[in-house]
């Protein structure tokens, strides 16, 4: 039905390609890709994944544990938690890499992140051989500690206190200082509150061997992470004493760590490092109690701004590497991991790494690895953004080479291919081994919802479509009575998942939307979990009315936008321009705070937000002529559809630019010849066919603008039945119309009659010309009703398919109304 005037839409999003192109910024994850994923993370303050690659997978989420639910200060006495693990995503958190002009995504919450298994892999005894795991159960079973559960006539053994001094030590614990008894080997078990490890372990502090630290340590990180035994409030006058005591433990640590062999090595760093989380969350609330035991810990193990004692754990990381071929596949997991949660890659003055001395050291013994150790390890490895290819070779290898994956629970599948996946490596057989073994679950209730919505990401950011796994996992979550248990990312980064490799399963995709539609309010979700969302369904071409409605209200109803960052905003409206769904305030609210933080987009957030607003058809001058310095600055990071796309957005609003398009531009272009699609060629002679009207020196050069105009001349045309009936009648009134003609400009019209001795083209605008179901015309409509007039000089009037419909097919009034029109 004439011309279609290219509209420069992004497609790649359902292609590999955009990918990896998005893995430019790590999540831009998932990147959902609008960035992620990945990552996608939201809550962290280290993400380590390329901001700009995934839905953005994607700011990673941390599950931490809060330790106090109130903090008496008069008394300072500190009341310990359930604790619940809560999921305070970094995604703003880290989906789902480019993609059809989205946001590159970002990797998805990390619900992984404090591995709800972790702790058990940690102190659980393992055999060396991967089908030996009867030890390893212990999601089922109370973890079994080496230092818990002391075999008669080793060490740590302690003499049980006679009554009256175990009374006096609960009334008094300062009173066992000054017992002349014999130091005595302590040993610890699972009732004693932390106040009570402290002081057990400073009376015999003269005496504690390496063992016995790395078991206080286990046994302090452990209280503080799942808040377990709270402190005797009768010890509470002793808190500052006490924190001096662990000030002195933390002394004794430091100064006889090269006495600790590797298991304790690999215990006491992975028991520091689990606590940091807790602590920075809150630490706040503690600050300025630096004397008491939370304050101490804080002190000791982080810095004034939240991160990690560089100096204490660096020291950690020289010990590890003089004992690294003495750790076992326990240990370099652990340490691995401990690194991982404090966002640190210890370095050496030989240039190598603790995580290059790791890697070759588990690629070494990878058969000693259980199913926990290799997930945790592959984990840690993705999240510091640590690709070591020998690494992950080698443990995919591994888990290829199993008869079964029966030992791996759902957090340990979803885990590994998520790491795999945020790695940006793909191991094709490790990638369809999980995928057969899901698929041949008989049933898949044991999956929580962050683990489908983190393995369907996977598959989708790595590009492996395995149609039989997705279909399991669509079908089973449209089963679901509810889908209250899935947080609004595993929703979005599903429904990214599911949109990137082009998987069809309408149900899930309209199962998704009402569940959000019927939501009470959108305050939970997260400006990516928003903007991956509506991305979703754009890129998969579902016009959910109600859900881009609730979505875009929210939005504008919201008091600031403070919390959306560039990618997000631009994200947000690449899909309602994709799905041209008319929602003006909300165009509007979005260019207002992208002005004001135009310095912070990058080059596919400029490239996007700029399209949209042309697409739309909203010529906001204001909006271009400020982008102009941002988008100029960025000329070098542009491929081939973002330079097409922003050239095709200045014509279609009219703006002229040129401190943008300039030589430098031009020399841009011609790099990118060779990588041109047809559509951006098509984008492109639009632009120049402006340049050319305005007399500018920057246009294309002819070893592109042949290519250009062929490409757009070369467009198919299509004839509607509406066009038909308007060429009908114009016969009937005895005008001789030509249809489908090919003006010099390049564009076709879909007729064109004699007026008067005068030539009139006639446009007949069905539905997409106009933006939805409104009546406003899209960026293309508009640039053809300016540029055929100008360039063909030639009169062009437009028949709207609403006026048409109007005269009910009534010849009487369809010939009335082209006389009106034609001036007959």
């Amino acid at each position: 039905m004439g011309h279609k005037a290219i509209s420069g839409q992004y497609h790649r999003s359902r292609s590999c390609e955009h990918v990896h192109h998005s893995r430019r910024q790590h999540s831009r994850s998932l990147d959902p890709r609008p960035r992620d994923n990945y990552s996608y993370n939201n809550s962290s303050q280290h993400n380590y994944s390329d901001s700009r690659k995934r839905p953005r997978s994607p700011d990673r989420r941390h599950q931490n544990t809060e330790i106090f639910n109130s903090y008496d200060r008069s008394s300072r006495i500190m009341s310990f938690g359930d604790g619940r693990p809560k999921d305070a995503t970094s995604y703003e958190r880290h989906p789902l890499a480019s993609t059809s002009g989205a946001e590159k995504h970002r990797a998805p919450p990390n619900a992984l992140h404090l591995h709800e298994n972790a702790e058990n892999y940690a102190n659980a005894s393992y055999g060396n051989d991967m089908s030996n795991m009867s030890n390893y159960r212990s999601h089922y079973y109370q973890p079994q500690s080496r230092y818990e559960h002391p075999i008669k006539g080793t060490s740590y053994e302690r003499r049980r206190l006679p009554l009256a001094s175990r009374q006096e030590f609960s009334s008094n614990p300062r009173s066992l200082q000054h017992k002349s008894a014999p130091l005595l080997k302590p040993r610890f078990n699972n009732n004693q509150t932390i106040p009570e490890l402290i002081q057990i372990t400073h009376a015999n502090l003269a005496a504690l061997t390496p063992g016995a630290t790395a078991a206080f340590w286990n046994k302090v990180s452990k209280q503080i992470t799942s808040g377990r035994n709270a402190p005797d409030s009768r010890l509470s006058n002793h808190h500052k004493e006490l924190g001096s005591h662990l000030n002195q433990i933390f002394e004794h640590t430091q100064n006889t760590l090269s006495l600790f062999n590797a298991k304790d090595l690999s215990q006491t760093i992975y028991s520091m490092a689990k606590p940091v989380d807790v602590l920075r969350k809150n630490y706040g609330r503690r600050h300025g109690c630096g004397e008491d035991i939370i304050g101490t810990m804080s002190s000791r193990l982080l810095n004034r701004d939240l991160t990690p004692k560089k100096e204490l754990f660096r020291s950690f990381a020289f010990a590890s590497r003089d004992k690294i071929d003495q750790l076992d596949a326990r240990g370099l997991s652990n340490i691995a991991y401990a690194y991982a949660l404090l966002g640190n890659v210890p370095d050496f003055d030989d240039g190598s790494d603790l995580f290059d001395l790791i890697a070759t050291q588990a690629a070494r013994r990878r058969a000693e690895f259980n199913a926990q150790g290799i997930s945790n390890i592959a984990w840690a490895y993705a999240t510091v953004g640590k690709s070591h290819p020998l690494l992950f070779e080698a443990m995919g290898d591994q888990v290829v080479a199993l008869k079964h994956l029966g030992e791996f629970i759902p957090q340990e599948l979803s885990i590994l291919v998520w790491a795999y996946a945020t790695a940006g490596v793909r191991h094709s057989k490790l990638f369809e081994k999980m995928a057969n073994h899901v698929v041949r679950l008989d049933v898949m209730y044991g999956f929580k919802p962050q683990h489908l919505s983190n393995t369907v990401w996977a598959y989708a950011t790595v590009c492996i479509n395995h149609p039989k796994l997705f279909e399991a996992v669509a079908n089973h979550i449209v089963k679901s009575d509810s889908l209250d248990r899935f947080d609004p990312q595993a929703l979005s980064n599903t429904a990214w998942a599911y949109a990137t490799t082009g998987f069809n399963h309408p149900k899930l995709f309209e199962t998704v939307a009402n569940h959000i539609v019927e939501s009470d309010n959108l305050d939970r979700f997260y400006p990516q979990a928003l903007s991956n969302a509506v991305w979703a369904y754009a890129t998969a071409g579902i016009n959910h009315r109600k859900l881009f409605e609730k979505v875009a209200n929210h939005i504008v109803e919201s008091s600031s936008l403070d919390r959306f960052n560039p990618q997000n905003l631009a994200n947000t409206v690449w899909a309602y321009a994709t799905a041209q769904v008319s929602h003006p305030k909300l165009f509007q609210k979005v260019s207002k705070y992208a002005i004001h933080r135009k310095e912070e987009f990058d080059s596919q957030a400029v490239a996007n937000l700029l399209w949209s607003y042309a697409t739309m058809g909203i010529t906001d001058k204001h909006l271009f002529l400020s982008f102009v310095p941002t988008a100029a600055n960025l000329v070098d990071c542009y491929n081939n559809q973002e330079l097409a796309n922003i050239a095709w957005a200045y014509a279609v609003v009219g703006v002229d630019a040129p401190s943008l398009f300039n030589e430098t531009f031009i020399k841009k272009c011609v790099e990118k010849k060779g990588v041109f699609k047809r559509e951006n060629l098509c984008q492109l002679y639009q632009w120049h066919l402006r340049q050319s009207k305005k007399k500018s020196k920057a246009g294309l050069p002819l070893e592109i603008l042949d290519r250009s105009h062929e490409a757009f001349i070369s467009v198919d045309p299509t004839v509607s039945k509406l066009q038909d009936d308007v060429v009908a009648q114009l016969s009937s009134i005895g005008l001789d119309p030509k249809e489908e003609v090919l003006m010099d400009s390049g564009y076709r019209l879909d007729a064109i009659v004699k007026v008067n001795g005068k030539t009139v083209g006639i446009e007949v605008d069905g539905p997409s010309h106009f933006i939805g179901k409104s009546r406003s015309p899209t960026g293309s409509t508009i640039l053809k009703r300016r540029q055929v007039p100008s360039i063909d000089d030639i009169e062009l009037v437009s028949v709207p398919y609403w006026e048409w419909d109007k005269l009910d097919k009534d010849e009487v009034k369809e010939q009335e109304y082209l006389r009106n029109l034609l001036g007959l």
